[in-house]
């Protein structure tokens, strides 16, 4: 049967959006492991330029096994939970991409439970390899006299040019739930548990229907492995309270209701699954929230209160107020306040490219990661132009690119010395790869 390896190159920056057909032969070896021509067509890129995607694909899958080779010799493991646990985190990120769970099941024809076991031992493979290259790379970290060296040791016409940055804070306006909305919803989700007692429909299926939780509802409510602080306190508590197999009471947390069931416990973590039914605004506490915003804006432009007071009085952002509602580039490795301006939200970036430092947009809808929906306001904290790089300015973006320089070269140095001690043979066809032919040494 074809492997498939999806898992792999869904995180590892690689489309999965192509299925088409291709003939199994195989391509490459490594010691007794296969590499097919069509796991490498499964992954290539949109462009023109295909036998130069098939060489990066390629390189991609033997260093992957070049690296579990390793990771068995020096008897490094990943237990069963770690596996199921990263299995279910990167399943559900798929099912979210197709949209449901079915969706996600008709593309492949199979069932998840199948799917599943299709991709665990290619997971486990891949998390083997990552391990082995994280202690192949541990501790390495450039110093400053590194990154001094490298930016003086370029050419003024390989100096590099970054785009115009800003940095940014926002508050947001949620409506406020009216007590006949909170009824509304113990009454939905008290009928839902009664069908469930009763039943009269399956878990999963009243998860994907009516489930509120985005995150978990197309995978029919499951949440995977959770541990001991990971969740609010009331749902925590029925996690490691609750007989497995029960469905739970109503659990009213800060998110609304939840109906908890527990799948299996291991130690200290539960496997578990919920409906979160959650109160819907109505529309004039929707209207409220954006005459409370607008009023707000109007009383930071006139002075009479500062931006960050009314973030700690006003906001109701739970991910960003404690940082004094200053927003985080998520895109970003370090998690950075600064954003290129090809990285803001598109809704805000044309009042963006017309505000000066300290404005302020009008009130805006806005909807948060969770998906209530209100609205906020955003203000303009810096920004700066595009520029040619600089030690004083961009010392951090410059480490990151030494970094990246001091690991490839390690990589490099360790495939070299690795190569001979591991089966490597492609077919004649990839010989002239330039990157492939670091692997092209004979057995010694």
């Amino acid at each position: 049967m074809h492997k498939i390896f999806i898992l792999f190159f869904l995180f590892s920056g690689y489309s999965v959006f192509s299925q088409g057909k291709s003939l199994d032969r195989i391509v490459a070896l490594v010691n007794d492991q296969m590499i097919l021509e069509s796991d490498i067509n499964f992954y290539k890129l949109k462009t023109t330029d295909t036998n130069s995607v098939s060489c990066k694909v390629l390189y991609r899958l033997i260093l992957d096994k070049l690296l579990y080779s390793k990771a068995i010799k020096d008897s490094i493991i990943v237990n069963d939970e770690e596996i199921d646990g990263e299995l279910e985190n990167r399943l559900q990120y798929f099912i979210n991409v197709f949209g449901t769970q079915e969706k996600f099941e008709k593309y492949y024809n199979k069932t998840l439970s199948e799917l599943k076991v299709d991709f665990r031992e290619d997971l486990k493979q891949q998390m083997l390899a990552d391990r082995a290259k994280g202690k192949l790379l541990s501790g390495m970290n450039p110093t400053p006299r590194d990154v001094k060296d490298y930016f003086e040791s370029l050419h003024i016409d390989s100096i590099p040019y970054y785009n115009a940055e800003v940095q940014m804070a926002q508050i947001v306006f949620l409506p406020k739930i009216t007590r006949e909305a909170k009824r509304a919803m113990k009454k939905k989700a008290e009928k839902i548990r009664l069908e469930l007692l009763n039943k009269e429909s399956g878990f999963s299926t009243q998860a994907i229907l009516y489930s509120d939780d985005p995150g978990s509802a197309s995978n029919g409510g499951e949440l995977g492995w959770v541990e001991p602080g990971m969740m609010v306190p009331e749902f925590e508590q029925a996690s490691f309270s609750l007989p497995i197999g029960q469905i739970s009471e109503l659990i009213e947390t800060k998110y609304g209701v939840h109906i908890i069931e527990v799948l299996e416990r291991k130690g200290e973590k539960a496997r578990v699954r919920h409906i979160l039914i959650a109160a819907k605004p109505d529309e004039d506490g929707i209207v409220k929230a954006g005459k409370l915003a607008d009023s707000i804006r109007n009383q930071i432009l006139s002075k009479k209160i500062s931006f960050q007071k009314a973030v700690e009085l006003y906001s109701d952002d739970q991910i960003f107020k404690s940082n004094g509602g200053v927003l985080i580039n998520l895109k970003s490795k370090t998690r950075s306040p600064i954003f290129e301006v090809g990285e803001i939200d598109p809704l805000l970036i044309n009042q963006i490219n017309n505000m000066n430092t300290g404005d302020i947009t009008p009130a805006q809808p806005y909807k948060t990661m969770d998906q209530k929906i209100g609205y906020r306001i955003v203000t303009l904290l810096s920004e700066t132009p595009p520029r040619k790089a600089s030690l004083e300015t961009d010392y951090n973006k410059i480490k990151d690119v030494v970094y990246d320089n001091l690991r490839d070269k390690a990589m490099d140095n360790w495939i070299k010395f690795y190569r001979g001690y591991v089966f490597v043979k492609l077919i004649d066809e990839y010989n002239s790869c330039e990157n492939l032919k670091i692997f092209m040494n004979e057995l010694k």
